[in-house]
């Protein structure tokens, strides 16, 4: 087995676990992406950085998901206050 296959491999737990915190950050925003995914054909691509499908999404979840990259909703588990400057 070659070290990209290997390290390709080692990738996938982490780019899977990666891929669940999009889908719930997605829902946190209202958005639905059925077609998410980790693309298997870029586990063969010779870099060892496997990419995420987003797959197609209707109009309405387009518009949800611009509407949740304006306001900025922070990733789940964020601290929603800033810090008070010299904390």
């Amino acid at each position: 087995m070659s070290e990209v296959t290997r390290n390709q491999m080692a990738a996938f737990p982490k780019c899977y676990g990666s891929l669940e915190e999009l889908q719930e950050a997605l829902t946190g925003a209202g958005v639905s992406l059925p077609g998410l995914r980790l693309d298997p054909a870029s586990f063969g691509d010779g870099d060892g950085i496997p990419l995420f499908d987003l797959g197609r999404c209707n109009m309405t979840n387009a518009a949800r998901l611009v509407e949740a990259l304006r306001r900025g909703v922070p990733a789940p588990g964020t601290p929603t206050t800033i810090p008070a400057q010299g904390s």
